[in-house]
């Protein structure tokens, strides 16, 4: 694993260092349906973070030149039907470089770690949930801070087995390739195609064993709606490694997904964007209660350009809908900067 690790890492500074040497812009020029994006937070759903997320890119997310970015994500999980009760927490974080290539063609590397432990959330969703009149749905019935997945029979309710999350943990490395298709143009909005390849170093020991290659594709929009006002879209598609004939743990997936999200962003400022947006996944877990269901995370957040090249994100997460696929509450911080 260590000997790949070095392989894949000395291959991808190659092509970042050969694709260098084709093009580089003192300036970065955005076109106006661009606008300042949208918040790149992928799905923190249940099943959706045992393989490859797709992330979400429109036009101008890769702009000219080198680009840096991290990102961290912490989204509090509880979940309990009659054979399940899901009590944990997860830490998403990314570190990524890109390069745009041209106007058009750009090219991301990005490395990602989940890790699951306990709910230090706890208290305060509890807390706001009693303030706001929201039901607990159970949450009361169990100690705070819990990083629990218990299994009952779901005829007697007795528990049958208890594994811990940090079965769950998963990381890899992602390679992408984006290219603008329209840009500029006066009526159509401006639309982006790109496609990923994720290999897993560590994949949840919980779900069916398959292939560490997963494939996803995706296109695009963005458009300005009125001055400051911008609308995007994306449209993905996710495709899992084979399955087929491997032994199957506890969870069994689908070998693919479908990703829908619509984001409206309104420039406050110059420097302050305020964005708004909903994410549909469609499920991937077969024949578990709950889980089996799509996912619905709506986010909410900032966007602040510190200075012309650096950038931070801050967003919370909340799912509707659907509560048992889905991440109860979350925080997103996203740093960007460009070289």
């Amino acid at each position: 694993m260590k000997a790949m690790f070095s392989r894949l890492t000395t291959l991808l500074l190659v092509l970042l260092t050969l694709t260098a040497q084709v093009a580089r812009a003192d300036e970065i020029r955005v076109g106006p349906d661009h606008g300042p994006g949208i918040l790149n937070v992928r799905s923190q759903s249940i099943g959706q973070s045992f393989r490859l997320t797709l992330p979400l890119l429109v036009p101008g997310d890769i702009p000219r030149g080198f680009q840096v970015f991290s990102q961290a994500t912490w989204t509090n999980v509880w979940a309990e039907e009659s054979s399940y009760l899901l009590d944990y927490e997860m830490l998403d974080t990314t570190l990524g470089f890109s390069y745009g290539i041209s106007e058009r063609l750009g090219i991301s590397v990005v490395m990602d770690n989940r890790s699951y432990f306990g709910g230090e959330m706890d208290g305060f969703i509890q807390g706001f949930h009693d303030l706001a009149g929201i039901d607990q749905n159970g949450r009361d019935d169990y100690s705070k801070g819990r990083s629990s997945i218990t299994l009952f029979d779901p005829g007697t309710g007795a528990v049958v087995e208890e594994r811990d999350p940090g079965e769950l943990n998963n990381q890899g490395i992602s390679f992408l390739v984006d290219y603008t298709l329209i840009q500029d143009h006066p009526v159509l909005p401006a639309v982006n195609i790109y496609g990923v390849a994720r290999y897993a170093f560590e994949k949840a020991d919980f779900i069916s064993n398959g292939d560490e290659v997963d494939l996803g594709a995706g296109l695009g929009f963005a458009k300005q709606v009125v001055p400051r006002l911008h609308a995007y879209g994306v449209l993905g598609y996710t495709l899992y490694g084979s399955q087929g004939h491997q032994k199957k743990e506890v969870i069994d997936l689908k070998s693919y997904q479908v990703t829908g999200l619509f984001a409206l962003s309104w420039s406050a400022t110059p420097k302050l964007t305020a964005v708004a947006q909903y994410l549909h996944s469609s499920s991937v877990v077969e024949e578990i209660e709950g889980l089996k269901e799509a996912s619905h995370e709506v986010h909410l957040g900032l966007k602040y350009k510190v200075s012309p090249r650096t950038s931070l994100n801050l967003s919370f997460i909340e799912n509707i809908i659907i509560m048992d696929n889905s991440p109860d509450f979350g925080i997103h911080l996203g740093w960007f900067m460009s070289l």
